[in-house]
């Protein structure tokens, strides 16, 4: 297991605009030989619950590292698949239950795609508060799956 993240580190990460999705990936990067720069890249997008606050950026980060490790390259064997989607299943399942749901809205309370909801999560400073701890628990807990 490697180190996990700190979370002044997360936080500060989040302060310069790194968002949730790319510090779960980028701190896997070096175990998937992924230079950083890439995994930030390929991890922008999704963030905020891919900005509509639906899956949460650090599942989705957390997915892509299980993809990256153990997802197939091509045709595969049905069972090989299976087991890979049952890792994926089991990791999911996981996080769900920690965290009461896989949704960024059901995480933070507030619906990011309303001005309203933006608003209180900024006010809040639930990005900080609540997503900075949130990157570190996913990392955690993607170890017992990895």
């Amino acid at each position: 297991m490697s180190q996990l993240p700190e979370l002044d580190e997360v936080q500060e990460n989040f302060n310069m605009g790194i968002i949730c999705a790319q510090q779960v990936l980028a701190h896997f990067a070096d175990r998937l030989n992924l230079p950083e720069e890439t995994a930030l890249r390929v991890a922008s997008a999704f963030g905020s619950g891919m900005g509509k606050a639906e899956v949460c950026g650090c599942v989705s980060g957390a997915l892509m590292v299980l993809g990256l490790m153990h997802g197939p390259s091509g045709p595969c064997p049905r069972p090989q698949k299976q087991a890979f989607y049952d890792r994926r299943d089991a990791f999911t399942e996981a996080f769900a239950k920690a965290h009461g749901s896989l949704q960024c809205r059901a995480i933070l309370g507030h619906d990011l795609t309303t001005p309203e909801g933006m608003a209180a999560v900024r006010k809040d400073n639930l990005f900080i508060k609540t997503c900075a701890p949130l990157v570190c628990t996913t990392c955690a807990l993607l170890e017992d799956y990895l």
